[in-house]
């Protein structure tokens, strides 16, 4: 008995993940996404103190994970930041969408490859293919961008 729940519930657990990246991408559509970054400091409000201006930059265009072609949930940049979508939320109501996501991302320059946990809130037009919004890793915080670019 189990073996069948765990697999029922191995089978749930992708078919939401599976259901949720696809209403990601009817939110924003197909295709390579450019994040750009601004109005970068820390979680408290004071100035960044260079951490998040090496974690972030002013931006990244991601692409899908070509080690992961049956999980449209990874993501990686010609830098070399390995991002994971980790829980999806948001709504879409009325022509306007919500994007309530949380990351894992391995930075490029993390010789331990530990991955940060990165919440994003961002809203959209439906069709527009880009949201706006707010994000935070704990240690920084900003606004964000987010554009669908063609692959």
């Amino acid at each position: 008995m189990k073996p069948f729940l765990l697999t029922s519930a191995c089978i749930l657990a992708m078919t939401i993940a599976s259901t949720s990246a696809q209403a990601l991408t009817q939110r924003l559509g197909p295709g390579n996404r450019t994040i750009t970054f601004s109005e970068l400091s820390m979680t408290d409000g004071s100035p960044d103190d260079g951490t998040c201006e090496k974690r972030y930059g002013t931006g990244f265009t991601t692409q899908s994970n070509p080690d992961s072609a049956s999980n449209p949930l990874k993501r990686t940049t010609k830098e070399g930041h390995n991002i994971e979508v980790i829980a999806l939320g948001g709504n879409v109501s009325e022509g306007i969408f919500s994007i309530e996501n949380q990351y894992e991302i391995i930075f490029p320059d993390d010789e331990t490859k530990t991955p940060v946990d990165v919440e994003l809130a961002a809203t959209g037009l439906i069709g527009s293919q880009e949201a706006t919004g707010v994000f935070s890793d704990g240690t920084c915080r900003g606004v964000i961008q987010v554009k669908v670019v063609s692959n």
